[in-house]
């Protein structure tokens, strides 16, 4: 069974957008959401001793799901790291909708962590 919440996405048709899912053998839940509420969530994560970890890492050199040359769902290998590094962000200094953004992917993080799911990011 595969649940799809393209409600980020919605009004962006066209636009950029990045892909989340968690993956089992019963079930496929993916998070569509528009680039630009992406783009202003990861901007709001810290260099960690003045180096990028975690999701940062990839996103600021264009590495994993960001690379060019790569055109399938990348595994994210450390998914709680991923998730402590959302959590770290300031939700207040979001608009109101990438807040929601924000809350959905920590949510699919810790629904994947939980079940022992993979979890994938695309970008399309």
């Amino acid at each position: 069974m595969e649940i799809v919440n393209s409600k980020f996405y919605d009004g962006f048709e066209g636009e950029p957008e990045v892909h989340f899912t968690t993956k089992t053998k019963e079930q496929i839940k993916r998070l569509i959401v528009w680039c630009g509420y992406f783009n202003e969530i990861m901007y709001l994560v810290e260099p960690v001793e003045g180096r990028w970890t975690s999701l940062a890492y990839y996103y600021h050199l264009l590495l994993g799901w960001r690379d060019i040359d790569v055109h399938e769902p990348w595994l994210v290998e450390k998914p709680q790291e991923a998730l402590e590094q959302f959590e770290t962000i300031d939700k207040a200094l979001l608009e109101t909708e990438t807040a929601r953004v924000l809350e959905e992917i920590c949510h699919l993080f810790i629904e994947g962590i939980e079940s022992n799911a993979e979890i994938f990011i695309e970008e399309d």
